[in-house]
């Protein structure tokens, strides 16, 4: 047989030396009868027929030829002659699908997917529903966000009875609708998967979801109520919640997202939303409630001031509440916020006075007097009060609230004659009178160094005296210092004396305002240009560089949304750079190596017009080990020098296209976080310099309370201990007023020289009074101060002292700085100061006392 099929092969060959075509299709035709597979006869036949001008039978064999290319993994050949000779001319659904496939492994997406149609409206032709159902099912693969592509298989796949399948396809051209905000749509393709599987919870919370946005929420309740015994998932809490609260039904939406937030304390707005419910369904009892656990559970997250904030919204909105009104006003009480204390109980006053709650308004004037003798109002809320108070109450609150400058007649009914009393104070006079009282006690706050205090008299100054800082120089003076200004806007350029344009010279005023021109000032822009003034106010605070980027990496990431924040600042030629890290939920901090791998890829990258810099995971190849999937930065440089100092990067697990007002508002952060970063460094520096006495070297009790406040901040920020010791020499003021100033201060210069090697380089001695010295000692806990004690007490006993040649008796107390995290820094540092203060008494009421550790609170 193979003889013979040889012989045919080689006439046939002859055959087409000679040009006799006929003759040769003869030949290799009896070759194809006799062996249908031989690859010679097949792709002769082919050609011969196609010079032949017979295409039909030329794609007939050109068909044979490209599935015996496939067979034998030949996809290249079998393709280009698909594409040559095949292409347009009718072919079995077979041969289509296989086509497709080849198309498909060579990324010729569009292509295939043509193919998959053909080939499936072939099949359907032939009633052949299984093999067009596995077609579209290819197709759906490949245009996977085509909602219409899953609308087919469904339709077709519930024609075949295969259930799941359809509802699996309705519910992902359901998805695919709504993302679309076609929400029509939606809602018929969640339909009819609902339908095909009526107790699959997925589908449920999709259609109830897709009802829900469409205001149906009954129709949402009706399709989750089912499930709603024994589930316990979040996003099931939540939108069943959300239904709940919408239908009106407010016990049952608490029970829902009380759930919900046991298991996911990551936001709590729907609590509110569900208190403002109650508000307005007069049921304010259960408002509190509600409000009661927001705030304990944002209390242990530490997110008291944000619900502050929170509150306060909702008292704009629900004025009348007593309730909500008390209740805000105990919140500042507990988070010693002073002035919105003082605001809330003025707010509370009012409320309980129209409600003719007459003593509990007494109550609230007690506390407003004992916050704030001095405020003018206190007088208009006196007047308020006569005839519906006692007396005697009003008489007391009088005396204490009087000032001579500020108080107007007093009123019939306390004391005085007519003739005693002065003149009405006119309503101009209590105005600046109450300005000035406000001003001199924000003076005092800043020479104190209690700027969050001073801050909070800012504000109220701002919102009793609007627009007056564009008149008052001295106002204007007090906001600079501060480095505060009403809505975070400095004090227009045509009122204030003109500065040199430096960011160095005036950090409030940011370099950044020529490039915003060049982006416009949409929505998105102007909230930028607000946060940007908030960040730099809030980096101005920090007391150390380390405080500056820390807060500055947090802030940044949260409030891009990024999954990582990353900070590098220059520290000087012979000191590592501070870097800082903030992560997302579950992403997991890296690892320094990581990050100056990205941060050196950088700095080879061009920045664009804005000064970003966009780097995506293909292009840099560090950006993998930091699991991210684009990232964007800018380079940090000395605007006087032009040298780098450092860089700032926020990047994204997922693809994201940055913005142009992004890029700006990184740069322009940035340069406020130089700018911070080198004020600190500075001032610290300053410090250092001003605060040493020359003679002892010690510190002097005028930067005593600077020092707490840097330390104590610092202390915080790092999570680290910080311990206080007071040595004082026994009976200090009796040897001064016997051997006089001259002879103790030598005394105290011994004292001192002879410590110095006992204590860090870190810790600060300071000259406490003229017979005391205090010693600030960082990062150390209350058990190694009480040791530090005991030998600094030791090695004062040794020092003679010049009046007699002999040591003098030296008792110490010991004190911890609190670590409570809802503390101001300013009341942190004031209750350790107090304490200590304490402990000294009860050292010299104590003969025999050398020692005190004071408990930490």
């Amino acid at each position: 047989m193979a003889q013979d099929i040889a012989k045919q092969l080689e006439r046939a060959r002859r055959s087409l030396e000679k040009n006799k075509l006929r003759d040769a299709v003869a030949e290799y035709q009896a070759i194809f009868d006799e062996s249908p597979t031989n690859q010679e006869a097949i792709q002769a036949l082919a050609d011969l027929y196609l010079r032949l001008s017979d295409p039909v039978s030329a794609a007939h064999f050109y068909g044979l030829q490209f599935d015996r290319l496939l067979e034998s993994a030949d996809a290249a050949k079998a393709s280009a002659i698909y594409g040559r000779f095949l292409r347009g001319v009718p072919q079995p659904p077979e041969r289509l699908l296989r086509y497709a496939m080849v198309l498909q492994k060579q990324s010729r997406i569009g292509e295939a997917i043509e193919q998959y149609d053909v080939a499936a409206d072939r099949f359907l032709e032939m009633h052949r529903d299984a093999e067009a159902l596995d077609c579209y099912e290819r197709i759906a693969q490949l245009d996977a966000d085509n909602a219409g592509r899953h609308v087919v298989i469904g339709e077709l796949a519930e024609k075949l009875g295969q259930t799941e399948l359809a509802a699996r396809s309705f519910l992902r051209a359901g998805q695919l609708s709504q993302g679309m905000t076609q929400i029509d749509s939606a809602l018929e393709h969640f339909g009819r998967a609902h339908r095909l599987l009526p107790k699959e919870r997925t589908i449920a919370l999709f259609f109830a979801e897709a009802r829900l946005r469409k205001g149906d929420a009954p129709g949402a309740v009706e399709l989750l109520q089912p499930f709603s015994v024994s589930e316990s998932d979040t996003t099931y809490l939540a939108l069943f919640g959300e239904a709940l609260l919408r239908m009106g039904q407010l016990d049952r939406a608490r029970e829902a997202f009380v759930a919900f937030y046991r298991q996911r304390q990551d936001s709590f707005a729907k609590l509110f939303e569900l208190a403002g419910a109650y508000f307005r369904a007069e049921q304010d009892d259960n408002a509190i409630d509600v409000l009661n656990q927001a705030k304990s559970w944002m209390k242990i997250a530490g997110r008291e001031n944000e619900f502050a904030a929170q509150a306060d919204r909702m008292a704009t909105v629900h004025p009348n509440s007593i309730p909500l009104a008390s209740l805000i006003a105990a919140l500042y009480e507990e988070l010693n916020r002073e002035a919105k204390y003082f605001d809330s109980l003025v707010r509370l006053f009012d409320l309980y006075l129209d409600a003719g709650h007459v003593k509990e308004a007494c109550e609230v004037l007690d506390r407003l007097v004992d916050i704030d003798p001095y405020d003018y109002r206190n007088q208009e809320r006196i007047k308020r009060l006569e005839g519906q108070a006692e007396p005697s109450f009003l008489k007391s609150i009088l005396s204490r609230a009087a000032k001579a400058a500020t108080m107007p007649s007093r009123p019939e009914g306390f004391g005085g004659s007519s003739s005693e009393r002065g003149a009405p104070m006119s309503e101009e006079m209590r105005h600046q009178q109450a300005l000035e009282d406000l001003l001199v006690q924000v003076e005092i706050f800043l020479q104190y160094s209690l700027h969050g205090k001073a801050v909070e008299r800012l504000e109220r100054i701002a919102e009793m005296f609007p627009g007056e800082e564009e008149k008052n120089e001295r106002l204007r003076t007090v906001y600079e210092r501060a480095n505060w200004w009403p809505n975070g806007k400095p004090v227009k350029p045509a009122q204030r004396p003109a500065v040199a344009p430096s960011a160095a010279a005036n950090p409030a005023q940011s370099s950044f305002a020529p490039q915003a021109l060049n982006i416009g000032f949409d929505a998105e822009t102007q909230r930028d240009l607000a946060e940007i003034a908030e960040f730099t106010r809030l980096m101005y605070r920090q007391a150390t560089p380390r405080e500056v980027v820390s807060v500055a990496v947090k802030e940044i990431g949260k409030y891009l949304n990024a999954s990582r924040c990353i900070v590098s600042v220059s520290m000087g030629k012979e000191t590592a750079p501070l870097m800082a890290e903030f992560t997302g939920p579950g992403v997991v901090p890296a690892g320094g190596a990581q990050i100056s791998a990205v941060l050196t890829q950088l700095s080879t990258v061009p920045p664009n017009a804005l000064g970003g810099i966009e780097l995506d995971e293909s292009g840099i190849g560090p950006l993998r080990g930091l699991k991210l999937e684009s990232a964007l930065g800018v380079r940090l440089v000395d605007k006087e020098t032009q040298t780098p100092e450092g860089s700032l990067l926020v990047g994204s697990e997922r693809q994201r296209k940055w913005k142009p007002n992004e890029s700006f508002f990184l740069q322009a952060v940035g340069d406020q976080l130089l700018i911070s970063v080198n004020h600190t460094r500075t001032q610290a520096a300053v410090r250092t310099l001003a605060f040493a006495d020359e003679k002892t070297g010690l510190v002097s009790r005028g930067a005593y309370l600077d020092c707490l406040m840097a330390e104590a901040s610092r202390a915080r920020a790092q999570n680290a201990p910080l311990s206080l010791v007071i040595l004082q020499i026994e009976r200090g003021k009796e040897l001064l007023n016997q051997h006089g100033d001259a002879a103790l201060d030598r005394y105290i210069e011994q004292l001192a020289q002879s410590m110095r090697g006992a204590v860090r380089q870190t810790d600060l001695m300071v000259k406490y009074t003229a017979w005391s010295l205090a010693f600030v000692l960082p990062d150390t806990g209350i058990g190694n101060a009480k040791v530090l004690a005991e030998k600094l007490r030791q090695v004062a006993a040794a020092v003679q002292a010049p009046w007699n040649g002999k040591g003098l008796r030296v008792s110490a107390v010991v004190a911890e700085a609190t670590s409570r995290q809802g503390d101001e820094n300013e009341d942190r540092v004031t209750e350790w100061i107090n304490r200590a203060e304490t402990g000294l008494d009860e050292l010299r009421q104590q003969a025999d006392a050398q020692l005190l550790v004071l408990n930490t609170p």
